[in-house]
């Protein structure tokens, strides 16, 4: 796949819509717990709003919400 992947005009794969709490140490370097922690405050807040239903894998969150509300730009 490695060939078709670089071929013209192929588009190159997008990055996970959700954020692990590994991604969420880096950037806020903190420990796993905090990262966790963070998430599960963040998923409670868009399930709250009915932004996001509970069967969304559990530890993980929406990455742009993730950045909105960290004030982070990629």
């Amino acid at each position: 796949m490695g060939a078709l992947a670089s071929a013209p005009g192929v588009i190159s794969s997008a990055p996970n819509y959700y954020i692990s709490a590994v991604e969420v140490m880096e950037y806020l370097g903190c420990k796993e717990n905090k990262a966790y922690e963070v998430i599960r405050g963040l998923r409670k807040e868009l399930i709250d709003a009915g932004r996001l239903f509970p069967g969304v894998p559990q530890g993980k969150v929406p990455r742009k919400y993730f950045l909105e509300r960290c004030m982070i730009e990629e």
